[in-house]
């Protein structure tokens, strides 16, 4: 696993491997082991390479890396864990290798079967190849976005990068916020591809590739699409039959998770997805599996002890820690450096506790996302069906009514009204219960249309207020697919997957120098999920039904059989006490009147209306806008 980047100026032929060697160097701690640059001079381009030594450890896999002939130079980020068989392939054309990296597989399967080779490669995966002999640059992303990849053009340059940070400090006073990108963040906490906070600024989509000719034109491509995939016919076959299906599948790409020339561990939770890689591995592996967990102090937040039942009752070698507002101080201040994109997911001040904790003891960590989006796990999606078929049969107009009489109760006073029923005793209740009347006060007849109202933060009629007129990037959910679960489902595996979760997952990992991989991310398993009957992931009000199943093959199902909890944090509880101070410091009158992206009159009602008695309703928030200014701060500053 590595950081990768690149600068071309066709047309200025100047020198610029240091100018490439400066960006490259800012992601250093996604790449401590070895670092290189790559320079055609008379081309104008440069590749920097910075690398984190998983497979091969030894120089013959060095970056940039050239082929024999010269032709191609690839700068590679990601792990292909079916390099062995293509090599055996390659060798078999007449192809001779030097070391034993997958990064040299990669750049001759490019020389044998050029862009199409992306096709065959199973892993994640962001890198660039260039052609001096055609005076062109590819680059790729893998199916599902797990690698980030951004790229900038304007005005006769051409860059690319694995993180922001580096195009900021290649092209100083080039980079503007783009603000329509800015309401994208306070809307939904992330901005999605191919958006990106700066202008003239992209994201390489999960599943595409480019190609940039001399005159730095862009042809794109798209290699790979889940939207098409599920309109594929659906399985027929009998449960039995797609339970052992799918458990060949988990096996083979949990193990090949494996591949490594580095010691590797798993994140566990507890839940359904995190104890059942763990347990696959458990039993096909000889050596005790090393897992990693963290929790809370508060009670209502912490599964900490379930990962530990699972842990025991697995045998495996067993690490986890506490996470306090002690920590969140010590993240919070670097937040702009790990994530350097607004990023407001709150989750990511613990995915970097657990991947410090996780790199004290090996290089590499399996976790467990994606299997939500594939196999109906969130609540939201049992939320929205039940209104869909609660709603749908009644005139638009009384959803709204209710929405706005939920509104005129209050929806803190609401959250404590359901926290009154067991079932209803949920994390970030207050928070659910806001998105909850945003749904109702936004009902067009039907749940497509009011789904992204379920998961935003900002309201669109809030963001106009805050910076202006707003309209939602996104294409809506009605033409994705016929049935709302896929739908919802293919919504969050094309915005929210890539973009946060998996974002999340990336910088808090590469920023302590751990590789993280996503087994359940395998694009073998999203096929096979994307033509499953939706009965199979939601069955009488169970989620994740067929993954359930399988799991009890594994664990007993008292150890599982909960409603699912979710990575929540206790922001409420942190910003309103031990965090004060930082709101204090970046959203204090003085500080937004200094600033003219934001209103500052709106932000400062926001912020009185989280100190007052509607704090709950505003954390998120007044979270977002603490995220923009610190980000703001470090690099607009």
């Amino acid at each position: 696993m590595c950081r990768i980047t690149g600068i071309w100026t066709p047309s200025t032929r100047q020198d610029i491997s240091a100018v490439c060697a400066s960006m490259r160097d800012t992601m250093r701690p996604g790449g401590p082991d070895d670092e290189g640059v790559f320079l055609d001079g008379a081309s104008g381009i440069a590749l920097g390479h910075r690398r984190l030594t998983i497979i091969d450890l030894t120089e013959t896999g060095h970056q940039p890396m050239t082929v024999s002939d010269g032709r191609y130079t690839i700068c590679y980020n990601g792990e292909v864990y079916n390099f062995r068989e293509l090599r055996r392939e390659l060798e078999a054309l007449g192809f001779c290798f030097r070391g034993t990296s997958d990064t040299e597989v990669v750049l001759n399967a490019f020389a044998a079967w050029g862009p199409a080779s992306v096709e065959r490669l199973i892993g994640m995966f962001a890198y660039a190849v260039w052609d001096s002999r055609e005076q062109c640059l590819h680059l790729f992303r893998d199916r599902m976005g797990v690698k980030p990849l951004y790229y900038y053009l304007h005005d006769g340059t051409f860059a690319f990068a694995s993180e922001l940070k580096a195009l900021h400090a290649g092209l100083a006073g080039r980079l503007a916020i783009d603000r329509a990108s800015l309401a994208e963040f306070l809307h939904y906490g992330y901005i999605a591809g191919p958006r990106c906070i700066y202008s003239h600024t992209a994201k390489l989509e999960p599943g595409c590739w480019i190609r940039v000719n001399g005159s730095l034109q862009i042809e794109h491509h798209r290699y790979w699409d889940p939207t098409d995939l599920s309109r594929r016919p659906l399985f027929s076959d009998p449960e039995l039959a797609l339970t052992d299906r799918l458990e060949e599948l988990l096996t083979d790409a949990f193990l090949k998770r494996l591949i490594a020339d580095v010691p590797v561990g798993v994140f566990l939770s507890g839940g359904i997805d995190s104890s059942l890689v763990t347990a696959v591995l458990a039993r096909h592996t000889d050596t005790p599996i090393r897992t990693f967990t963290i929790g809370f102090a508060e009670r209502s937040y912490d599964e900490s002890g379930w990962a530990r039942a699972v842990a025991q009752h697995l045998g495996t070698e067993h690490v986890e820690e506490i996470v306090t507002p002690d920590h969140a101080r010590d993240i919070l201040p670097l937040w702009p450096e790990i994530y350097d994109e607004p990023f407001g997911d709150i989750s990511g001040i613990p995915t970097t506790i657990v991947s410090r904790m996780t790199r004290n003891h090996v290089k590499v960590s399996l976790s467990a996302d994606g299997g939500d989006e594939l196999f109906c796990g969130y609540h939201r999606y049992w939320v929205m069906e039940r209104l869909q078929r609660f709603l749908s049969p009644l005139p638009a107009a009384l959803p709204r009514l209710m929405g706005r009489a939920l509104g005129a109760v209050g929806t803190d006073a609401a959250a404590q009204l359901a926290g009154a029923h067991p079932s209803l005793r949920l994390p970030a209740i207050r928070d659910r219960m806001r998105k909850f009347q945003a749904v109702l006060a936004n009902w067009e007849g039907d749940a497509s249309g009011a789904y992204p109202y379920a998961v935003a933060y900002w309201l669109p009629r809030e963001i106009e207020s805050l910076i202006g007129s707003y309209r939602d990037p996104r294409p809506g959910l009605r033409d994705m697919h016929a049935s709302l679960l896929a739908s919802m489902m293919l919504w969050d595996m094309k915005h929210y997957l890539p973009e946060d979760i998996l974002t999340k997952v990336d910088r808090a990992s590469m920023s302590v120098g751990l590789e993280g991989r996503d087994p359940f991310l395998d694009h073998r398993i999203v096929e096979f999920a994307l033509r499953l009957p939706i009965e199979y992931k939601k069955r009488d009000g169970t989620m994740k039904y067929l993954l359930r199943r399988l799991l009890s093959r594994y664990l007993p199902g008292h150890l599982f059989e909960r409603p699912k909890q979710g990575f929540a944090v206790p922001i409420y509880s942190w910003l309103h006490n031990e965090l004060m101070d930082l709101v204090d410091e970046h959203l204090n009158p003085d500080a937004l009147r200094a600033q003219n992206e934001v209103d500052p009159s709106t932000a400062q009602r926001a912020v009185a209306a989280f100190k007052g008695r509607d704090g709950s309703v505003a954390v998120d928030r007044i979270w977002l806008l603490l995220v923009f200014l610190m980000w703001r701060r470090r690099y607009c500053g």
